[in-house]
């Protein structure tokens, strides 16, 4: 009598003999630009069953959308033992710009986490030369923001841009963007408008944007958090959380495990750090954390995060898991992002 493992050998397939359109139903399940590029380059039977990511950039009036992409590098197993344990979190949390200007030239560069300026290394560890089919890469987060015609960015413009479909495979027809621009007044663009059109903003301003299962969301000054339908209209989702005016300055949506958070930030009045650059973010004086509880439309406060560092700014807000990351403890705030652990 055959064991089932030896059943099991004789039902299994080599992968270069699975049927060719199977493989493109495999790739078409990737939904991040950095695991399709990392599929097509295994073999020329993979790369010829997907088609590559599409680099072209959405043009809305005079602007054109850029984006930044948010990478944990890992090192890979050094042995098939080490394959089969936890991955180890030694590596680098990196952000990449796509810095292009309206013609399409321009160059790759590595920016700060916490800043969005460009890095110039002078030495360390970090290596010279970075190829990713090396290391274990993960994508995190895509940062979107605008170019204007001279090659310019315009983060005072549009403080936040967000697109739907997210995903590599979008196309044209079916995009839609929200952004939040200056004094926090939404505008909107879709397939066939010429330029950005103005949204209602019955409850302007609004602090942030975020695109949750397929939907956009935002938040104003408040916390009342609204839904905007396909028809860019707005329709209230949750009551406020501060309708008494004590809440704080700030407010920011954030993606954790699935589910919807808003972080409420409180800020000095005072900050020697606004006064280094104008426009500057002030310092934060705390935090409120709130988790949307979809079944009773509202916020609950929370007061544990767990094992998880959040990034909050005007342009992105995402969240990584710092188990491993023995450094990544407290709380740190540099620039226009806060990490909180």
């Amino acid at each position: 009598m055959r064991s089932p493992k030896r059943l099991e050998m004789e039902r299994s397939v080599p992968w270069s003999e699975l049927p060719t359109e199977l493989w493109s139903m495999i790739g078409r399940k990737l939904d991040t630009r950095v695991d399709i590029d990392q599929f097509r380059s295994i073999c020329s039977l993979w790369r010829s069953s997907i088609p590559p990511v599409s680099d072209s950039k959405l043009r809305i009036g005079g602007t054109l959308i850029n984006q930044c992409m948010v990478y944990l590098l890992e090192l890979p197993p050094t042995s098939s033992k080490d394959s089969q344990c936890p991955p180890s979190r030694e590596g680098w949390l990196i952000k990449i710009t796509e810095d292009k200007d309206l013609s399409g030239r321009g160059r790759v560069q590595l920016s700060n986490l916490l800043s969005s300026r460009p890095i110039l290394f002078k030495g360390g560890t970090f290596p010279e030369v970075l190829c990713t089919m090396d290391y274990r890469v993960t994508e995190i987060f895509v940062e979107r923001y605008l170019i204007g015609e001279k090659g310019a960015c315009y983060p005072g413009a549009a403080r936040k841009v967000i697109m739907l479909p997210d995903s590599p495979w979008a196309v044209l027809e079916e995009t839609s963007v929200v952004g939040i621009f200056g004094r926090g007044r939404l505008k909107c663009w879709k397939h066939g408008d010429e330029d950005w059109n103005a949204m209602d903003n019955p409850n302007s301003p609004y602090g942030d944007l975020i695109a949750y299962k397929g939907q956009f969301y935002v938040v104003d000054r408040f916390g009342t958090m609204s839904w905007i339908n396909p028809s860019f209209k707005m329709v209230q989702f949750s009551p406020p959380v501060c309708s008494n005016g004590n809440g704080g300055d700030w407010k920011h949506l954030v993606e954790l495990g699935g589910d919807l958070y808003m972080v409420d930030r409180y800020c000095n009045e005072f900050s020697t750090f606004s006064r280094i650059r104008a426009g500057a973010v002030r310092e934060a004086a705390g935090f409120k954390v709130y988790r949307l509880n979809p079944e009773w439309g509202k916020w609950d406060e929370i007061r544990n995060l767990g094992d998880v560092a959040l990034f909050l700014g005007d342009h992105s807000c995402f969240s990584v898991s710092v188990k491993g990351f023995g450094r990544c403890k407290g709380e740190l705030h540099s620039g226009d992002f806060l990490v909180m652990a």
